[in-house]
């Protein structure tokens, strides 16, 4: 079922479409539908677009705020593995079973000997007398205490607000 809608219009608009519908092929009638279409599905599209554009925007920040995340979980990873490092190289003390030195890291990371896997869980809360270097001790927990504030700090900054 069809309608009529009667118009009037400027005389420029009617030759626009005169023209469109001659450059379509088809008739005058069919040209206005048409146009008539595309014209409220335009202004139908207007809000969906504005939506858009909004999801787009909040979107564009959730990433940019992932990014910072990101790079600041990658800064805090890079000072926990120099920190790994370190602690692997620095002797803190001997294995009370076979008397080889002992790392940072396998008092703290492992807990055990890496030579012959004895546990080192008794020098942490020492029971009896242990030839664990205390100064050396207190200088590798100060150091993890620095690096785990380090990394709190950095997290921090990566923060919203912060």
């Amino acid at each position: 079922m069809t309608q009529v809608i009667y118009a009037r219009v400027p005389d420029t608009l009617k030759e626009v479409a005169d023209i469109y519908a001659s450059e379509q092929g088809v008739t005058l009638t069919a040209a206005v539908v048409d146009l008539l279409e595309r014209g409220l599905a335009a202004a139908t599209d207007e809000r969906s677009i504005a939506e858009l554009e909004g999801q787009l925007v909040h979107v564009t920040t959730e990433k940019a705020r992932a990014e910072a995340d990101l790079k600041a979980a990658g800064n805090e990873l890079v000072a926990l593995r120099s920190f790994a490092q370190r602690a692997t190289q620095t002797q803190v003390g001997k294995c009370p079973k076979c008397s080889q030195p002992i790392s940072g890291y396998d008092l703290l990371g492992t807990g055990q000997c890496s030579k012959c896997s004895q546990s080192l869980l008794d020098l942490l809360a020492p029971v009896r007398e242990t030839s664990l270097d205390q100064r050396e001790f207190g200088l590798l927990v100060g150091a993890l205490g620095a690096a785990l504030v380090g990394a709190v700090l950095l997290g921090g900054k990566a923060t919203p607000g912060a």
